[in-house]
């Protein structure tokens, strides 16, 4: 056996191909933690307890209520400090998504613009409720008769509609009792002044507190903590296709050694297809070694703030990870016995993989069929150990060990028997 991998290991390091992937992938995951961007928005809820202005009454709201948001689109043609104060309220009762259109340039009549825009939208957008602001909101409102300039529509069958209805009008009888109050006193008062009276009886009563939680996986991860495992995941992607190739790589000394005779001669020695295979083996548990060395070496540039966890187990993370995906391309390269076919299936492999382990965008919100297939891909066992060493959880490195181990018994298993059944085929067709 030791004759074997000595031989293989001489060919693959004589190989251009081998060393663009064992030294540009590392590079390319090294320099994407080393780049700072803010990618929690896809992760975190999209839920603000503000007024999300809208770049016109064409801009779709649809997108806002992906995650189970009950999305109100507001037409606002007043524009005024009751308008602000009253959709922040709405906002910040933490019940719905407030987006607001800035209709107040809108030449047309009103009534026949808003009939025609939810007729519009009623077919290419979604939402759960719409509310028109009329232009003489402020004026209507000072002169106590604030409902009349303000139209609420039920776009959906939604119960939290029922509790729209109930926030709105609690917050226009709340406008409409400050100005009865200043009427009452005989003062003369300005939009500002009901405001900031409103703001002031606001601050007496008991603030609100949000307490965030974990979620059904026991963790809870920071902002910050977020945005490091997305990088990661994308480092994890550029390494899963350098680990892919490079057991390719292996793959074809042992499609060469088939077609060749070398396979055969080396079985009539008395080597059994398991210790063959197992050689292979040895060889990608040598590549991994290497490549995780050569991460190793790279991550000099990086700090464990970058990464969000020690070196230590960022690189043993890796080097499971490369024993995994460059045992299996080895098996689907020896398996097809064609070295075009090999790279193709390694491609597919690299890509299928990584999409659907949600190494790109996450898979939390998607259907239970995409989340099972999700969890037969070793990446996303990867990204749960980042998120646990993250959590400061001890167990992470004895799940990844028992996964690694459970993917390894499967492939030397399949590649042994797939062995067996090409060399019994090339027999009978010989």
């Amino acid at each position: 056996m030791k004759i074997l991998v000595k031989t293989s290991m001489k060919l693959l390091f004589r190989t251009r191909a081998f060393w663009f992937f064992l030294l540009l992938t590392p590079f390319l995951s090294t320099l994407i933690l080393k780049t700072k961007f803010d990618s929690s928005a896809a992760y975190i809820s999209g839920f603000t307890e503000e007024v999300n202005e809208l770049a016109g009454a064409d801009e779709k709201v649809a997108y806002f209520g992906g995650k189970g948001e009950y999305v109100v689109k507001v037409y606002d043609a007043s524009m005024n400090v009751l308008s602000d104060h009253i959709l922040d309220k709405l906002a910040k009762s933490g019940l719905f998504f407030v987006c607001r259109a800035d209709i107040s340039g809108e030449d047309t009549d009103i009534a026949e613009y808003i009939n025609s825009r939810l007729e519009k939208d009623g077919f290419e957008d979604r939402m759960g409720a719409a509310i028109l602001i009329d232009r003489d909101f402020e004026e209507k409102a000072l002169g106590g008769n604030a409902g009349e300039a303000l139209t609420f529509y039920i776009l959906s069958e939604d119960k939290r509609s029922e509790a729209l209805e109930r926030e709105i009008t609690f917050q226009l009888s709340k406008l409409t009792g400050f100005v009865s109050d200043a009427k009452m006193r005989n003062r003369n008062v300005s939009a500002q002044d009901i405001v900031d009276q409103m703001n002031i009886a606001d601050e007496i009563l008991p603030k609100k507190e949000v307490v965030t939680v974990a979620g059904s996986n026991g963790r809870n991860l920071s902002k910050e903590q977020i945005n490091v495992k997305t990088q990661i995941g994308y480092a994890f992607a550029f390494m899963t296709l350098g680990f892919v190739f490079c057991g390719i790589f292996v793959a074809h000394t042992s499609i060469r050694e088939q077609k060749n005779g070398v396979y055969t001669r080396i079985s009539l020695t008395g080597t059994s297809t398991l210790k063959y295979f197992i050689s292979k083996f040895i060889i990608v548990f040598f590549i991994s070694l290497i490549m995780t060395g050569v991460v190793a070496l790279y991550s000099i540039i990086l700090s464990e703030k970058d990464l969000g966890m020690s070196r230590l187990s960022y690189l043993a993370m890796i080097f499971m990870m490369g024993l995994i995906f460059g045992s299996i391309s080895m098996l689907i390269g020896i398996l097809m016995g064609d070295v075009m076919s090999a790279n193709v299936a390694a491609f597919t492999i690299w890509c299928m993989s990584a999409l659907l382990s949600g190494l790109y965008f996450p898979l939390d919100y998607s259907s239970v069929m995409l989340k099972a297939l999700s969890f037969m891909m070793p990446q996303k066992w990867f990204l749960e150990g980042t998120e646990m060493l993250f959590s400061v959880d001890n167990r992470v490195f004895p799940m990844l060990i028992c996964i690694t181990a459970a993917y390894l018994a499967v492939i030397l298993s399949l590649g042994s028997l797939g062995l067996k059944i090409r060399r019994t085929d090339s027999w009978g067709n010989s």
